[in-house]
């Protein structure tokens, strides 16, 4: 409920801010926006797991730990597109620039990479005592060189940017979820 309440204020704050500035400040503060979503949800992650004492029974499952890390970055998909979706219509009515519709292709894209980023986050810190900080601090790292890509709403290269990230981490979550 608390990131449905953050997806309606932000929207809200951020028309009124292109009304008093530019417009252009919509696509930009639409991404950012999705990255502090993709935070929320990592604390339903891994991170939970381990406070619930449940991520031992996910090792002991006879499936592979990649399998457990992808359906975990699907599950964080789904949320991210569902909250992503209501921000980008509230945004649309509040701001009255429903041609922000066309930023679709590129927010699922975007939603898919860093849903996976988000949960490697969450499995690389789930012991740690620091998660609150290091989880924003990961999700930032990885988002950061991907900016331009983003911005420019090239899906193709974003698209083959997300393949490379994602077969590289689901390669290396066996490694972080077997600690």
């Amino acid at each position: 409920m608390a990131s449905l309440s953050f997806v309606l204020v932000s929207s809200l704050l951020i028309a009124q801010a292109s009304f008093l500035t530019t417009r252009d400040l919509l696509t930009p503060a639409f991404f950012v926006v999705i990255v502090f979503i993709a935070v929320f949800t990592s604390t339903t992650s891994f991170v939970r797991e381990m406070d619930a004492k449940t991520i031992y029974g996910l090792k002991l499952l006879p499936i592979p730990t990649y399998a457990v890390f992808l359906a975990k970055s699907a599950f964080a998909f789904i949320l991210i597109v569902f909250q992503g979706f209501l921000e980008l219509l509230f945004l649309a009515v509040f701001s009255n620039d429903f041609g922000l519709f066309a930023l679709t292709p590129v927010f699922i894209v975007f939603s898919f990479y860093i849903a996976v980023i988000s949960a490697f986050a969450s499995a690389l810190v789930m012991y740690s005592e620091g998660r609150s900080f290091l989880i924003p601090m990961i999700v930032f790292v990885f988002t950061v060189p991907i900016i331009t890509t983003l911005l420019r709403l090239d899906v193709v290269v974003f698209f083959l940017e997300t393949l490379a990230i994602t077969l590289a981490i689901t390669t290396l979550s066996p490694y972080v979820l077997e600690g």
